[in-house]
């Protein structure tokens, strides 16, 4: 089976993604996703993830997202979106 075409870093299948975002454990899931959102074509991306699946899991998903100035892009459109997600700033809301 090809392996997807954003996963340039490594060689994992569109059945193996699907299988980790369906079965793998949290951790792995959110480091899948953070590299799906930071390496696919934005079209590409919601092949294989929903906003509210990113946003469920952003707690974790956020520290594989790179680079930082992508996961502030991200932050702003989770929320333009509607969903509430907690940020990098210091103040210590929503942590």
């Amino acid at each position: 089976m090809p392996r997807a075409p954003f996963a340039w870093s490594g060689d994992l299948t569109e059945e193996e993604i699907r299988q980790i975002l369906r079965e793998g454990d949290p951790e792995e899931r959110a480091r899948l996703i953070g590299r799906i959102v930071s390496e696919a074509p934005f079209e590409e991306i919601w092949r294989y993830v929903t906003p509210a699946e990113i946003a469920a899991n952003w707690p974790v998903v956020r520290r594989y997202i790179w680079p930082p100035d992508l996961r502030e892009i991200w932050e702003w459109g989770l929320r333009v979106w509607g969903y509430e997600v907690a940020s990098d700033a210091p103040s210590g809301e929503g942590a």
